[in-house]
């Protein structure tokens, strides 16, 4: 698995990625030593965000089944963009865990 969150004001989220890893450990699932991503808040896509894109990169490859986030928020605001991703999640065989589920966001 990997490990996402976005920092705030430049600070590492070390709050956050503490939060996912002892979330994964609960579920019985791997993270590997290099697996921890983060970029900066902002409105920048998730397909932009040079961490994310090496997320991306970990499950397709296969070195990955998927990412840990705190929020769904955490991959994007944007309700389009979100199922964008999850969508390519979905065709690369990986999956996207919310430590916190939103369900309010499949409604539309």
């Amino acid at each position: 698995m990997c490990l996402y969150a976005l920092s705030f004001r430049g600070h590492e989220p070390r709050h956050s990625l503490d939060a996912l890893a002892d979330y994964a450990r609960c579920q019985s699932w791997q993270v590997g030593a290099e697996q921890s991503y983060t970029d900066h808040d902002g409105a920048v896509a998730p397909d932009l965000r040079p961490g994310w894109g090496l997320v991306r990169q970990q499950i397709r490859a296969g070195y990955a089944d998927g990412v840990v986030v705190v929020t769904a928020s955490v991959i994007s605001t944007q309700l389009g963009e979100y199922r964008r991703e999850i969508d390519w999640f979905g065709q690369h065989c990986g999956f996207v865990a919310l430590v916190v589920p939103e369900a309010h966001r499949g409604r539309a």
